[in-house]
This record gives C-alpha cells, structure tokens and sequence, in this order.
C-alpha cells in the first residue's frame, strides 16, 4: 500500500496539464499555435529562423518566417501591434485585417518600442514562407497550409499605387 501512493501521486503529478502565461492573446489556444507555428517552421522549412510575424485576415492565422524586419511586402505594409519573445525567436503581432474573431488583448503586454521602422538593405531572396491557420473559434484552430505561401500573396491591381512623379526640379544624370 506505501508503494501505490506514490505511484498514484506520480502518475496524477504527470497528466496534470502545464498552464500556459499567455499576456498576448485572448486564448491559450492561438498562443500554442503561433509557437508550434515556429516551430514547425524550424523543423521542416528554415531551421536558422529566428524572426516571425503573426498576421490575421478574417478568419485566417499566419504565422510568417522572414529574415529580415519590413522588407517583404505583407511586412512592411501592414502596422505593427508589438513584439514579444521566445526562446528561439523573436515574434511580431501585426493589426488585425478584418478580424472575425478577437485574437489580441486590449491590455496586453507587447513590446511597443522593439521594431525597426524602416527597411534594411535586401538583396531580394527572401519570400513568403511559414504556416496558416483556419480559425473556427478562438480554441479551435486548423493547420490549411504550410511552407512556401507566396500563392497567397499576390498582388491586386486595383490596389497597386503608380509611384510617385519626380519632382518638378529633378534631372537624371548621365
């Protein structure tokens, strides 16, 4: 009898689920999925990955793997909620596109100040990658796609801005 106290304190101590600190979002459910985003983005499409945007279109999750800050279109175009970190990486929220559900916390504890405001020096290699989910609730999240994503981003002409003309005193040089 000494001997399945024990055992029974074991196995009670071992199915007992970790609770998740999650300050972020409004379900411990879309933080698990954000990290296991990352995570599946080291396992199967970048191992060296360390930088990762969170995006959210209606009803969709995208975990996004870029190697630099602001330099792919759907980075640098969209405004950023704040960062956070993990132990591998650092996390990007961006604002929310239509949101059908409310993913982040009004009070919620981001880094505001820790995002670059403006593009670094690229050399064009980097693209769309990382994982997306299907939101069907805030505690019940599909996986619908994963690695290569740049089918998903694509350009809408209609919304496609002519650049600006140069000004009226400006004069190539030969």
């Amino acid at each position: 009898m000494k001997k399945i106290f024990p055992l029974i304190g074991l196995i009670l101590l071992c199915s007992c689920k970790e609770k998740v600190k999650n300050p972020y979002f409004t379900s411990d459910e879309i933080y698990n999925k954000v990290i296991e985003g990352t995570d599946i983005v080291h396992k199967e499409i970048s191992k060296k990955a360390s930088l990762f945007y969170v995006l959210n279109r209606y009803d969709t999750l995208i975990v996004l793997s870029v190697k630099y800050e602001n330099v792919i279109k759907p980075t640098f175009m969209i405004k950023k909620e704040g960062t956070f970190y993990t132990d591998c990486c650092k996390i990007i929220v961006t604002q929310p596109y239509h949101p059908k559900f409310t993913l982040i916390q009004s009070p919620n504890k981001l880094k505001q100040n820790d995002i670059e405001k403006y593009p670094l020096a690229y050399n064009g290699n980097d693209y769309q990658k990382g994982v997306m989910y299907k939101i069907k609730d805030i505690n019940h999240l599909e996986l619908i796609a994963k690695g290569d994503l740049r089918k998903y981003f694509y350009s809408i002409k209609e919304y496609e801005l002519p650049a600006p003309p140069p000004p009226p005193d400006y004069k190539l040089k030969k």
